[in-house]
């Protein structure tokens, strides 16, 4: 069975300084919450492709969280077929900066862009964003957006509650929209907002699908089976351990649609016309 892993950081030099050298405060309870010491050393570009290959993963989606993590993965995306660059805007410099990063980073061959407004403590529905989900929406290129709760306590856990979610989608009806995390902690208002707006995609990396409400499940099994998608978030939760979680509760005709179609239609396929 082929994989495609939605949400990946690799661990060069580059993408490990949040983690490490340069520990930012909004990640470091993860540290602990996932158990991540043992997998955040350096590990080559190729030796990692070559481990997650081992559980089916033949291609991954990579972000990184600045303009700097950008310009490196698009680079390691020129070596190698199996990284699928997306590029991490932020307004924190201002919306013109962002946009030209946006710009940038479509010009040179990105597949998505990434938001987290919560880091600068933003709600994902701030007119501030508004003008990097209308460029998105007119080049039909999709936005992945935190949607879930955090464990920053230094920033509140709604800024990306489905309420937002379901406004953003109304505002952009061709945009899509790629909701990291799939509304993690907020439970099944979010399962609603994917169900009325068919350019909305559920992405659940970091989850252990044991804990999610069941509602989570029927609807991935079901009558969400083609709009949500699989991923690890690793190094938060090691390749094996999550596709065997996911394998234990999906539905053998949902395996590819999770784990692979999907990815590639949130990613490349025409969004929904109105």
């Amino acid at each position: 069975m082929k994989i495609i892993d939605a949400r990946v950081r690799l661990r060069t030099e580059q993408l490990l300084k949040p983690w490490t050298t340069a520990l930012k405060p909004y990640l470091k309870d993860y540290i602990r919450l996932y158990k991540m010491k043992s997998r955040l050393s350096i590990m080559p570009v190729e030796e990692l492709i070559g481990y997650a290959a081992q559980w089916g993963i033949e291609k991954m989606v990579v972000c990184g969280n600045n303009q700097e993590d950008n310009g490196h993965i698009i680079e390691i995306s020129r070596k190698y077929e199996e990284i699928i660059p997306v590029g991490y805007v932020s307004v924190a410099d201002g919306i013109r900066f962002a946009l030209r990063e946006v710009k940038r980073c479509f010009d040179e061959g990105v597949a998505a862009i990434c938001m987290a407004p919560y880091i600068t403590k933003l709600n994902v529905n701030d007119r501030l964003l508004y003008p990097i989900y209308g460029l998105c929406e007119l080049i039909k290129k999709p936005v992945i957006l935190h949607g879930s709760i955090h464990f920053w306590r230094g920033a509140y856990m709604w800024h990306g509650q489905p309420q937002y979610i379901d406004e953003i989608a109304v505002d952009f009806p061709e945009l899509k929209l790629i909701v990291s995390h799939g509304g993690n902690g907020f439970g099944p208002p979010i399962l609603a907002v994917a169900q009325r707006h068919p350019n909305v995609y559920l992405e659940f990396s970091a989850l252990n699908p044991q804990y999610m409400a069941p509602e989570f499940l029927y609807a991935t099994n079901t009558y969400l089976k083609k709009r949500c998608l699989f991923g690890t978030d690793y190094p938060l939760v090691d390749f094996e351990v999550a596709v065997e979680r996911w394998k234990k509760v999906l539905r053998e005709n949902v395996l590819e649609y999770f784990f692979y179609q999907n990815v590639l239609d949130a990613l490349y396929g025409d969004p929904v016309l109105y």
